[in-house]
């Protein structure tokens, strides 16, 4: 995420408050499916929602139609570059990426394509809930299709990953066997995160206890809006693990390494630290501030910056 998220059944959708395409229904269904960008409006906070199934398909018809053709090359073409130029987002090679299953990908993007309203209006009741409870800028989603050889977000993100880089732009990947609860709850977690970066910058993800803590904002935040909805990265550590996670957190709270970073999410066995500890700990320590301070808004703790959110809770011994 820089460091971020990674990172869906409560609909309060209020009749009226929405400005839609500029398409009418009569329209969208002479013509089929649309891959134009889809627009909204909720409280005066504008959202858009921009696709590039049609380019992963021009990408996936140059490759079937000759495969001696560079992948990567013709992928930056078709479709990085376009993106590029849509939005303002840096970093994408680690997310966005050309598959060596082609096929795969272009049936994927074919039934992702032949759903996308459904799949929009999915986007639209998240974005539109969240911002019931804490209000933004005005907010672009880009959507793109899962790569068909991201096992891990097929199998162990329920076939959803969203990725956030500023106040105002939120990368979201779907595959055609997501999960409709876990595309609401990540489009809750990531609206969380531009909000985030719009009160605390850049610093909001600076070092590991920055990134922690913001994870945690948002889990807790996404957890509010739905509060059915249980994902495996905020289920409680074990005594023995949370022992662990704090005091390697303790530790390295001020780093800004990689390899650091990349522990507390991925894992690392020989520190007995497990998968998703960034996140996991980041949302116990958020519980804890929010039990503390009951009366502290939405808005209030979404604004405070990673120490005085854990000087708030239970563990704020972390920070001597």
């Amino acid at each position: 995420m820089k460091q971020l998220a990674v990172l869906s059944i409560l609909l309060i959708v209020c009749t009226g408050c929405f400005v839609d395409n500029e398409l009418t229904q009569e329209e969208d269904k002479k013509n089929g499916p649309s891959n134009t960008t889809y627009q909204f409006s909720h409280d005066g906070q504008d959202f858009e929602l921009v696709s590039f199934y049609e380019e992963v398909l021009e990408y996936t018809g140059s490759m079937k139609a000759n495969a001696k053709l560079d992948n990567k090359e013709i992928y930056a073409e078709k479709v990085l570059e376009p993106f590029k130029e849509k939005s303002s987002f840096d970093f994408t090679n680690n997310y966005l990426t050309p598959t060596s299953d082609v096929e795969q990908l272009e049936e994927n993007t074919n039934k992702l394509l032949e759903n996308q309203e459904k799949i929009n209006e999915q986007i639209k009741a998240a974005l539109s809930e969240s911002a019931e409870l804490l209000s933004g800028t005005d907010t672009t989603v880009y959507v793109f299709p899962v790569n068909p050889e991201d096992w891990f977000t097929i199998d162990n993100l329920e076939g959803v990953l969203g990725v956030t880089y500023s106040e105002d732009d939120i990368l979201l990947m779907v595959n055609p066997s997501y999960s409709e609860e876990t595309l609401k709850y990540t489009v809750a977690h990531e609206y969380h995160h531009t909000v985030n970066f719009f009160h605390n910058g850049v610093q909001s993800v600076y070092n590991v206890l920055d990134s922690v803590i913001t994870e945690g904002k948002a889990d807790s935040f996404a957890s509010i809006v739905y509060p059915k909805i249980n994902m495996p990265w905020t289920k409680p550590l074990s005594d023995d693990a949370e022992a662990v996670v704090l005091k390697e957190l303790s530790t390295h709270a001020e780093s800004t390494g990689q390899n650091i970073h990349n522990d507390f999410s991925h894992g690392n066995p020989a520190k007995d630290l497990p998968r998703w500890s960034n996140y996991k700990i980041g949302y116990q320590i958020t519980q804890s501030y929010i039990e503390n301070n009951p009366n502290t808004t939405i808005p209030d703790w979404t604004k405070l910056d990673a120490k005085e959110l854990v000087k708030g809770s239970k563990y704020n011994e972390i920070l001597k």
